[in-house]
């Protein structure tokens, strides 16, 4: 199927392409995201009933573009597009090598997108399975997630950088809990954890942005919770939270005396 006909078929489903008021901008970010792998991908989603339609962008991050969507339901749901047309992949695979639930790690960028689509997909399963606040995965194809949507009707949930607590030390000990039970009962180290990764909504805070996440047993293992503690510490120490690092390190690891 040529591209134009899957843009004229798409057209009523995918808001985002409706390109023409776009800046030069917003039409090169668009062309990175929807290329013709992707365009199939999202029809082959949209003809078995996963989304009905793909309504307005969330984010745009490093490794891909989130999308609020709509189930066939009527429901809300977000669709991370992994992109792959750019270069920001280059250094995924060091937090793939070490992963014992993937010994055969591609040679070329589309193989390695789409198994870190996969790892991302994963680590949220393991996360939701274990009761951690974070969106629930519902559906990968390829290089596009589809998981539950986080926020009202009007807008998503806004990070926790752009949110103003009202009790930040509850915050604090509400992302403390997670990040124990995260290496605890998930097996899991988030490995970005910050205030940008991490959603606010009616004062619960949910975790994001896993494909980084990695096993207890992969050799960053130590020095990616490290790095974690480092940024809440960092974030909640200007919120004026009394913190200290050994001792939040000692209670993930369940060694506080």
């Amino acid at each position: 199927m040529k591209e134009e006909e899957l843009y004229r078929i798409l057209e009523g489903k995918i808001c985002t392409l409706e390109r023409r008021e776009k800046s030069t901008e917003d039409r090169k970010t668009y062309d990175e995201v929807f290329d013709k792998n992707t365009l199939l991908t999202l029809y082959t989603l949209i003809s078995k009933g996963v989304i009905q339609t793909l309504d307005f962008p969330i984010s745009t991050g490093k490794e891909g573009n989130v999308f609020r969507a709509t189930d066939e339901k009527g429901e809300p749901v977000a669709v991370k597009i992994y992109r792959t047309s750019t270069s920001t992949y280059k250094n995924l695979t060091k937090y793939i090598t070490g992963d014992p639930r993937f010994r055969n790690i591609p040679k070329d960028r589309r193989g390695i997108i789409f198994l870190w689509a996969q790892k991302e997909y994963k680590n949220l399963a393991r996360m939701y399975n274990a009761g951690i606040k974070s969106p629930e995965p519902k559906k990968l194809l390829k290089n596009v997630l589809v998981m539950q949507y986080i926020g009202c009707e009007e807008q998503p949930a806004p990070m926790l950088k752009d949110t103003t607590l009202s009790d930040a030390e509850k915050s604090y000990k509400s992302i403390k809990m997670m990040m124990k039970k995260l290496y605890e009962e998930a097996q899991l180290i988030h490995g970005d954890l910050s205030e940008y990764n991490i959603l606010v909504e009616d004062e619960e805070c949910f975790l994001i942005d896993v494909g980084q996440s990695v096993v207890l047993e992969h050799p960053l293992a130590s020095e990616l919770l490290l790095r974690d503690i480092t940024n809440i510490t960092r974030y909640f120490k200007k919120l004026g939270v009394k913190i200290n690092e050994k001792e939040l390190l000692d209670y993930i690891r369940g060694q506080e005396q």
